[in-house]
């Protein structure tokens, strides 16, 4: 823990010694709205053998699907604090926050059974599988350095740089389960089950990155500063366990789903790329 937040404690350590050497220290505190496009682009397997009872009638089967997770774009929030020492240097805290949908196009989910009645027989079907829904939600802090230069009187032009920390979980859908019973009923048998469509959830979880970033502002009013700012924000894939939502329409044991299916991991991307508005006022 401590050797991941060795660069944002040092840039914190080297801004504040500078501080007080600075003739001038000016504070800025802000909010804003963004656009933000997140990278957020998973493919899961959901590949198991579908549940059979009784077992002992069972002889092979198997059920199939992928399923797509896409971010798509969204509005965000964020709002920072910064300290200025002198005309062209400072510190930088911002907090991002936001919660792009989940979509993304899946193909049939397919299943083929065979069992044993008074002979072997076979059951195969295909199901069209409905676009991906859910939503990602992000929360981001940063510590950056800043660097502005003044082009004109009332317009300037800023780069900041430094480590972000990244909170995020999720909740998509759908994830596939068939389940069949065979059933004795005089002298023929009688195959009945069904397919659940199941929500998953995955995190939270907290990853260390980086984030860059322009600005251009215009000092509209004295002391009131208008700012738009393309920003990326930069953390890596984590794989996620993924768990069954609970649904009133699932009747069987969460648990025993999950492992009937071989419930795995979803690769998780929350980086992102966002352009800003923001309103500052300096004091």
């Amino acid at each position: 823990m401590i050797r991941k937040l060795a660069p944002l404690l040092a840039l914190f350590l080297v801004l504040a010694a500078a501080a007080p050497l600075a003739a001038d220290i000016r504070f800025e505190l802000g909010f804003g709205w963004t656009l933000v496009r997140p990278n957020m682009n998973a493919t899961y397997l959901n590949r198991f053998q579908p549940a059979f009872a009784p077992p002992d009638r069972f002889i092979a089967g198997l059920a199939e699907q992928t399923v797509r997770f896409r971010g798509r774009t969204t509005y965000g929030l964020n709002g920072y604090f910064n300290v200025l020492f002198g005309e062209n240097f400072g510190l930088q805290v911002l907090a991002d926050w936001h919660r792009p949908k989940l979509g993304g196009s899946n193909g049939p989910y397919t299943y083929t059974i065979q069992f044993q009645a008074f002979e072997p027989e076979t059951y195969a079907d295909e199901i069209d599988w409905e676009a991906s829904t859910g939503n990602l939600t992000t929360t981001a802090f940063s510590l950056n350095a800043l660097a502005r230069f003044r082009v004109a009187d009332d317009l300037s032009l800023s780069v900041s740089a430094g480590p972000s920390v990244f909170h995020f979980e999720g909740k998509a859908g759908h994830i596939g389960y068939t389940f069949f019973e065979l059933v004795p009923n005089g002298d023929e048998f009688v195959l009945s089950g069904g397919t659940y469509r199941m929500v998953v959830d995955f995190g939270p979880q907290t990853k260390y990155g980086a984030n860059l970033g322009v600005e251009a502002a215009y000092e509209a009013f004295h002391n009131v500063i208008l700012a738009v700012d393309l920003r990326y924000y930069a953390a890596p894939k984590t794989p996620l366990q993924l768990h069954i939502v609970e649904d009133e329409i699932i009747t069987r044991p969460i648990d025993e789903i999950e492992a009937a299916i071989g419930l795995g991991t979803l690769d998780v991307n929350p980086s992102y790329l966002r352009a800003g508005l923001a309103l500052r006022f300096v004091f």
